[in-house]
């Protein structure tokens, strides 16, 4: 099981990548076994927020694990980025 920090922005066409996540929309923590399962935990997390009206997003995730002396800052990990779209049919 991994823990996952993720944001949530919005995805404009032609903005940089540091540009769209140095504001992200929402910051949260997620469970998981792999960046897969993590994805669909927040897919169906967000829906319920972007159905009446939706629009494109990103998800970043960064594996976190923690301090190796127990207490501390948690450690960061690579970015792993995704896009979220909803259409009318979600």
């Amino acid at each position: 099981m991994q823990t996952y920090i993720y944001y949530v922005a919005e995805k404009l066409a032609g903005a940089p990548e540091m540009q769209r996540f140095a504001h992200p929309i929402h910051v949260g923590l997620v469970t998981a076994d792999n960046h897969e399962v993590a994805y669909t935990k927040v897919l169906e997390n967000l829906r319920p927020t972007f159905v009446d009206e939706p629009q494109p997003l990103e998800v970043r995730f960064e594996v976190v694990m923690p301090p190796r002396a127990g207490t501390g800052v948690w450690r960061q990990g690579k970015p792993i980025d995704t896009d979220i779209t909803f259409s009318g049919e979600d």
